[in-house]
């Protein structure tokens, strides 16, 4: 967590900002103290924990970030399954990160192997370094207005809990492939882990990739640059005070493109976000800009028509 959080949404006076900057200290100095049922953490947990610090701060700084502040060794809970889920019981994730606390939760009956353990604590902790922004609402609490890309505004769009959840999820484990990758030899000689434990199946969004591939190929023929300078430039974008590097997609896909791609993953059921995921795919991917726009059209009725399904249900 920065230093001085940027707290969005509405008008702040510094007095209150500051009371706020207090509160989220605290609440992060209380999660430096043991859940209830926690685990104690191995020498290799303490080591494993080290070493993604390390990789994540070597990455930043070759995006030319220079800001990096590592987790505290007590803000990694290491917990039972049963406490996981007792703790977050809408989720099914293997690990957590807790903005307002600072706070990072991997459910070890989940990250069953090492390799495993390890690309969900990155993946976690590069959410932590990513820009985080905060907003305060009616009732006085604290929340999240941004991660990364996952960006939520609900004093403008109440309906909508979050904006690019999906495309943030994706970002975020291809960054996390990146540094193990990149960092094998070290990962190898700290933690034992050869190369090809880091190639397997422990990553969760990375079958978002086929989304990204054209819109990737497509910038960096718009742009003429390399579809390398194009990842890193959308890297870099999950890391820094503005996301700048999405006007990218709206200039190559045409208006309306992000809000496609901030679609991924925004419906409840699997069975949805399935059938929402490959009309997703089916626009980046058609060259045609006409039909692109029909397909858009498609995927807005779509979704508009499960959210009032879902909304009749509910109601």
């Amino acid at each position: 967590m920065k230093e001085n959080p940027e707290f969005i949404g509405r008008a702040y006076a510094e007095e209150e900002k500051g009371n706020l900057n207090e509160v989220l200290k605290k609440w992060s100095n209380e999660e430096s103290e043991p859940v209830e049922g926690e685990l104690e953490k191995t020498e290799e947990e303490i080591k494993m924990i080290e070493t993604v610090n390390l990789i994540i701060e070597s990455e930043l700084k070759s995006l030319g970030i220079e800001e990096y502040r590592p987790i505290p060794l007590a803000r990694v809970h290491m917990l039972p399954g049963e406490v996981f889920r007792e703790k977050f019981p809408d989720s099914e994730a293997s690990g957590f990160f807790f903005s307002t606390n600072d706070a990072v939760y991997l459910n070890k009956d989940s990250a069953v192997t090492k390799a495993r353990m390890l690309s969900v604590l990155t993946h976690e902790l590069v959410h932590r370094a990513s820009a985080t922004k905060f907003y305060v609402d009616n009732d006085k609490g604290i929340h999240d207005a941004r991660v990364g890309y996952r960006i939520r505004s609900p004093w403008k769009e109440p309906a909508r809990p979050g904006r690019l959840r999906g495309f943030n999820e994706l970002m975020t484990d291809l960054t996390v492939y990146k540094v193990l990758v990149n960092n094998q030899e070290l990962l190898e000689s700290r933690i034992g882990l050869a190369k090809k434990d880091i190639q397997g199946p422990i990553y969760t969004y990375t079958h978002y990739e086929s989304i990204l591939e054209p819109i990737l190929k497509k910038i960096s023929e718009d742009k003429q640059v390399s579809p390398k300078e194009a990842f890193d430039n959308l890297e870099r974008g999950q890391f820094e005070n503005n996301i700048l590097a999405l006007k990218d997609v709206e200039k190559s896909f045409g208006k309306g493109s992000l809000e496609i791609l901030s679609l991924l993953e925004a419906l409840k059921e699997k069975d949805d976000n399935d059938k929402l995921e490959g009309m997703i795919r089916g626009f980046f991917s058609e060259q045609d800009e006409l039909e692109r726009q029909n397909i858009r059209y498609e995927i807005l009725a779509f979704v508009d028509k499960v959210e009032k399904g879902s909304q009749a249900e509910t109601g």
